[in-house]
């Protein structure tokens, strides 16, 4: 899908040399002060700094934010866009005798530790030794 960017004719901003926007050198703090000052007086600067958080604009003065203003919002548009689609946590199920998490269980909660639990422990213990992990590899 191609953006509409009608809006860029309007903008102060179509005629200069775009490296005004680019700050480099020495001087990147005035050249970024000067853009924004350009940016001010622009009838598309909202539309200009929308763009720019979201197709990801990494370089320059856009709408007379600074790359680091413009990396702080983008976090926080992002993290909201995120925030409305997350899916909801799996439902985890409790652990089981016999298993290593088993034998956690009976330690967290201070309760006897069964024999299969024990059993799953000192497996688990010994492939950790032997393989360097203490899951079961398929064969």
């Amino acid at each position: 899908m191609i953006p509409n960017l009608d809006w860029l004719r309007h903008a102060v901003c179509a005629g200069m040399d775009q490296r005004a926007f680019f700050a480099t050198g020495r001087h990147a703090r005035a050249q970024v002060f000067a853009a924004k000052r350009v940016c001010d007086a622009c009838p598309v600067r909202e539309q200009c700094r929308e763009w720019a958080i979201e197709s990801g604009e990494r370089w320059g003065v856009w709408g007379g934010m600074s790359q680091d203003e413009l990396r702080k919002k983008r976090r926080r548009f992002t993290s909201r866009a995120k925030a409305g689609t997350r899916p909801a946590p799996k439902k985890r199920e409790p652990a089981k005798c016999g298993t290593r998490p088993g034998y956690q269980k009976h330690l967290r909660e201070k309760t006897p530790v069964c024999g299969p639990c024990r059993q799953a422990n000192t497996d688990a213990d010994n492939r950790l030794r032997r393989t360097g992990t203490s899951k079961v590899l398929a064969p």
